[in-house]
């Protein structure tokens, strides 16, 4: 059994050499980060000579620690036993505590070491300790033993495993079970030399739980950073670079833009003061009068255009009405053009004596002959009504 703690204990300081040039580095790890505090309550017996179920001690711990690294760590322990019981009979005088005992424990994740760091804990990991420290006795009962096996004082050594289970939203609990064997290394004997000697060591099995703090980075662990390629970086600061010289040419047309804003909402308050400008006129479109060849007499048929016009000068008080005459082309000028006249005047006539138009709103005119209007002769006897503000 030394000679495995040994071993342990070699296997433990070339780990934390090699765990010191990690392949990826960890975000921001600061000396007050990755602390934790503990507790743990368990029984111990002597390792030799005796049954051990029979003659276990109950004893409590707190335990202090820090990683340096997801693999390599250190801690100190301190205990309190709460009897010194061997081979059925109890070696100290009666107290609340029989004995303490401190420890300095080097620290090592064998899950992290070999398994490599994943950016979070694991939900159960193998965690190796072994350290050094020594153990006092609050009183002994020396006439009990032909040889001093107990002194006030004792340098010892523990190596322990700590099958440990993370657990909490961010793992920020780790519960342990602890199996360990403490050595007396100097004092069993008087005149004794310093030796692991497993007549004089203790079995111990413990439970702990610790709570790991809050960290720099936001979490309670270690962050892993993975290392980058020189180019990969390089690239990422042309980008960077080139992002912001886009971002200075984008504030710039941004200026741009937003000057340009400032001038349409000035115009746009311009225009809503500016009186709303007059719609267009738009004549009102009616028929026009036909008539018969040489005649300036409005038919039955073509009086019921000229009372839509009367109609409409009468819901439209502000129209006045333009009228021109035309004539077919064939037969004299002259007479086309006297032709042209009275028809004009006959619708004029008609508006004026039958609905009641004012004649001052009514104009007529003859032009003669439409020989540029129409091809088809019958077209061309007609008088146009043309409305006007």
């Amino acid at each position: 059994m030394k000679k495995f703690f040994l071993m342990l204990a070699v296997a433990a300081s070339a780990m934390s050499a090699s765990a010191q040039e990690p392949k990826s580095g960890f975000a921001d790890a600061k000396f007050w980060d990755n602390w934790y505090l503990g507790a743990n309550l368990g029984v111990m017996s002597k390792a030799t000579d005796q049954a051990v179920l029979k003659n276990l001690n109950p004893e409590f711990g707190l335990r202090f620690g820090k990683w340096f690294t997801p693999s390599v760590g250190l801690s100190a322990e301190g205990a309190f036993l709460f009897g010194n019981k061997a081979h059925g009979v109890q070696l100290t005088d009666p107290s609340l505590f029989h004995a303490a005992k401190f420890h300095l424990l080097g620290t090592l994740n064998f899950s992290n070491a070999f398994g490599g760091y994943t950016g979070s804990p694991r939900s159960f990991e193998v965690i190796g300790l072994a350290g050094i420290g020594f153990i006092h006795n609050f009183g002994t009962k020396k006439e009990q033993f032909n040889d001093s096996r107990i002194q006030l004082n004792m340098l010892s050594s523990k190596f322990g495993l700590d099958f440990a289970w993370n657990f909490g939203s961010e793992k920020e609990w780790q519960f342990y079970v602890e199996p360990a064997v403490t050595y007396a290394l100097g004092g069993a004997k008087n005149g004794q030399k310093i030796q692991y000697n497993s007549n004089y060591a203790n079995l111990e099995l413990n439970v702990g739980v610790n709570y790991y703090f809050k960290t720099s980075n936001g979490t309670h662990h270690f962050l892993n950073i993975t290392e980058c390629d020189q180019r990969e970086i390089d690239a990422l600061n042309n980008t960077i670079n080139s992002l912001r010289d886009k971002n200075a040419a984008d504030q710039a047309k941004i200026a741009q833009l937003q000057a340009e804003i400032a001038r349409l909402q000035k115009a746009l308050r311009d225009c809503e003061n500016k009186p709303a400008p007059e719609a267009p006129f738009e004549a009102p479109t009616i028929p026009s009068v036909f008539y018969n060849v040489n005649k300036s007499l409005i038919t039955k048929q073509q009086a019921e255009n000229v009372a839509v016009a009367a109609q409409i000068l009468k819901n439209h008080p502000e129209l006045k009405l333009n009228i021109k005459g035309y004539a077919s082309p064939e037969g004299r000028a002259k007479k086309n053009q006297e032709l042209s006249v009275r028809r004009a005047n006959a619708v004029k006539d008609l508006l004026v004596k039958k609905y009641g138009i004012e004649e001052s709103r009514i104009t007529a005119e003859g032009c003669g002959t439409t020989k540029d209007k129409y091809e088809t002769y019958e077209n061309n006897r007609v008088a146009m009504l043309f409305f006007e503000k």
